[in-house]
């Protein structure tokens, strides 16, 4: 009976193990495969700067977080085949995008035509920033304002959402084109056209006052000829007020004998 009392440490480390691999299997489960099994890859890319954005970061669907981004490359490192030569130096950006927040109206298992219907509608994908952090995130929403999507010179290898510029990066592209006109203007002879009108003008203002007083004595003379219009208008329009008759009479009618 002394030796039943002694512990089995057979099962014990069977136990042991057993835990540790159902442990070990659930946290590849919750961290790798499981998640894995709702993925669905999407690419996009862009022609600007994209700093901040990092393996991992948040790819949200109008605000709402819908995946993670999966790789970041270039097109050239993709793709081999490619039409434009400066598409490969294109940021390529690979989306893990989580297929249970596509299934809108019951359409489980049809993402891919879900996704490419969002983007015929105007789908874009934009790089913003996430706060004071400096750290980037994806957004995924419609435009206000059309965008014309730029033809890929190489074949895609999953569902390309196509980039919008970030509200920095059309900033940054309007003031550099301000400047790039500024430097293209030619301000010297812009001085020089606005100190030849004011010359110009000077010399015109120099012969109008030459003109008035050359002519002032005449001036005078066409002022007393309009005040003495104005007088004998002034008689006349008394002369109608008083007998309105005289317009149509040359003279007064003479009173008829009932009247003398």
């Amino acid at each position: 009976m002394a030796a039943d009392n002694h512990p089995n440490y057979a099962k014990i480390g069977f136990f042991i193990l057993a835990g540790i691999a159902l442990v070990v299997g659930t946290l590849i489960y919750l961290g790798g495969f499981g998640a894995a099994q709702h993925e669905f890859i999407a690419e996009t890319h862009f022609s600007y700067p994209v700093s901040g954005l990092d393996v991992g970061s948040a790819v949200n669907f109008r605000g709402v977080r819908v995946g993670s981004v999966r790789r970041i490359s270039f097109i050239g490192a993709e793709y081999e085949e490619i039409g434009n030569p400066h598409d490969a130096r294109q940021i390529y950006v690979e989306l893990a995008l989580d297929k249970r927040l596509f299934r809108f109206g019951g359409n489980a298992g049809r993402v891919r035509e879900v996704l490419e219907r969002l983007v015929e509608r105007g789908l874009h994908a934009t790089v913003s920033s996430s706060g004071v952090t400096g750290l980037s995130k994806i957004e995924l929403n419609f435009p206000t304002v059309p965008l014309a999507d730029e033809k890929i010179s190489w074949r895609p290898q999953y569902v390309v959402i196509p980039p919008a510029p970030s509200i920095l990066q059309s900033a940054a592209d309007s003031v550099t084109q301000i400047l790039d006109q500024l430097n293209h203007m030619d301000f010297v002879a812009a001085w020089s056209n606005v100190v030849e009108v004011t010359g110009n003008v000077n010399v015109l203002l120099q012969d109008v006052t030459t003109l008035l007083q050359a002519q002032k004595g005449n001036v005078g003379e066409i002022m007393d000829n309009v005040r003495e219009a104005s007088v004998g208008l002034r008689a006349f329009t008394d002369e109608i007020r008083a007998n309105p008759a005289s317009l149509i009479r040359s003279s007064s009618p003479e009173r008829l004998d009932e009247t003398r």
